[in-house]
């Protein structure tokens, strides 16, 4: 039950599902050593419990943020990419079009528009896919903050476990 049940009543606090044990906040009563040791020592694992979880918790985060922001990236040099082929594709139709006209009309008076269009969507296209693949190049795909996060907190760990066992043991 928790104080905020509808079987407490106002103004009283329900009771614990522990039963006659303290609650974490209330230190062990004078003269009881044992009791403030265990509590001591249980509290400083479940600390370290509870710290591990929001650890974790915060690494994962950290990752999914990271994963997100580079593949938005990726997304949108893929775009720069994809509007360059479309270009590209668009310009190859305008040349083969001026050609047509070109070979239909000797003179040229069609052709000649037609194929500096072409050529123009050609360098315009091509320059769009280049820089999509310039920016994806880039890039950097992995998750290096988190990686790193994540070694700095396994030395920590290790620190701190050899930090406990050494104070066990005095």
């Amino acid at each position: 039950m928790s104080p905020t049940d509808s079987t407490a009543t106002p103004g009283t606090r329900a009771p614990s599902r522990r039963g006659a044990a303290p609650p974490d906040h209330q230190l062990p009563a004078e003269g009881d050593a044992t009791a403030g040791r265990a509590t001591s020592l249980g509290g400083l694992l479940r600390d370290l419990a509870n710290d591990t979880r929001t650890l974790v918790r915060q690494e994962i985060e950290l990752a999914r943020m990271e994963v997100t922001r580079t593949a938005v990236g990726v997304a949108k040099d893929s775009a720069w990419i994809a509007a360059g082929v479309a270009i590209v594709a668009v310009g190859g139709l305008v040349l083969v079009v001026a050609l047509a006209l070109g070979l239909g009309a000797l003179l040229g008076s069609y052709w000649l528009g037609t194929l500096i269009t072409g050529a123009f969507l050609l360098l315009l296209g091509g320059l769009f896919a280049w820089k999509g693949v310039r920016d994806l190049r880039r890039r950097e795909l992995a998750p290096t903050r988190t990686v790193s996060t994540i070694r700095e907190d396994a030395d920590w760990a290790r620190d701190e476990a050899r930090d406990f066992k050494q104070g066990l043991k005095e």
